[in-house]
């Protein structure tokens, strides 16, 4: 009874004591600290998806989603995912910057936000290299009618604008062999005999959506008072945040396992920018009033 107590004692002084050193922590390495989390969960994540366990969910859920209607909505997100490709995202990541500047972070800000940016272009680049996913013909097939193919390059910019602020009802109608191609896909079970080999892993949209809406999120909770505001604001970055790859699964550009790939490595990202964030707030002394003796003549 006494050995019992006593070592449930210790591990109770052992939890208290690492409890009370997480908590003396400075909040920016905790940042940092959630980070590194976020990229070990990821190579763990990537080790599980190299073993193939999760190809054939994957590929099912793909299929599923070939069931829903093609409609113009699928060319607004076609116009959208367009704000999610490198030289956008790194015009955003200097928009943001600035931003931060003027609310008084440091200048070295700017630098490090586009680093960590083309950190995750580079992490894009080098999964996509060297990590394949096969994808069966026949599910290929449907999967590029998702994306509003119907529309091109030479479409007029006029209605590419329109697109972009969401009037779907202008958008050009799917082809009716497109849409029978689609049904047939979503309806002829698969198998692995014929397959394309895609490399799409991870996905770089959503790995800078995540990345820059997590910092946006961020910077609105530090630094908008207003309550109402705040949570207005929180759920538009948010959605940027998630939505943006969620576009790419949508419109059939993206298997799922790409999709949580990227999150978790934007995620990682946003959490170490905010770690630096944190670290170079500007420290603005209060100016003091000056002493000055009062001498009675």
């Amino acid at each position: 009874m006494q050995r019992s107590a006593s070592s449930a004692s210790h591990r109770w002084l052992k939890k208290h004591v690492f409890t009370a050193r997480l908590k003396s922590l400075p909040p920016a390495h905790k940042w940092f600290g959630l980070a590194i989390v976020l990229l070990a969960l990821f190579l763990l994540y990537t080790a599980l998806f190299l073993t193939g366990t999760m190809l054939l969910p994957t590929l099912h859920l793909e299929q599923w989603l070939l069931h829903r209607p093609l409609t113009g909505i699928d060319c607004v997100f076609h116009q959208w995912k367009r704000f999610g490709e490198v030289p956008w995202s790194l015009v955003f990541t200097f928009i943001i910057g600035m931003g931060c500047l003027w609310l008084g972070y440091r200048r070295r800000v700017l630098p490090y936000l586009f680093l960590l940016m083309l950190l995750c272009v580079g992490s894009e680049v080098l999964g996509k290299h060297i990590i394949p996913q096969p994808v069966p013909i026949s599910l290929e097939r449907g999967m590029a009618n998702l994306g509003c193919q119907q529309m091109s390059e030479s479409s007029s910019l006029a209605l590419k604008s329109k697109l972009i602020l969401g009037m779907w009802w202008v958008a050009p109608p799917s082809p009716a062999w497109r849409i029978l191609q689609t049904h047939i896909s979503a309806n002829t079970p698969f198998t692995l005999d014929e397959v394309a080999t895609a490399y799409g892993y991870p996905g770089g949209h959503a790995i800078r959506w995540m990345f820059l809406g997590l910092i946006l999120s961020w910077l609105v909770w530090t630094h908008v008072r207003k309550r109402l505001l705040r949570r207005l604001l929180l759920v538009i970055t948010l959605a940027i945040a998630f939505g943006g790859g969620l576009l790419l699964v949508y419109t059939g550009s993206h298997l799922v396992t790409d999709l949580l790939a990227g999150y978790l490595i934007g995620a990682s990202a946003a959490c170490c920018a905010i770690g630096l964030l944190m670290q170079n707030e500007a420290r603005r002394e209060k100016e003091r009033p000056k002493v000055t003796d009062v001498l009675d003549t």
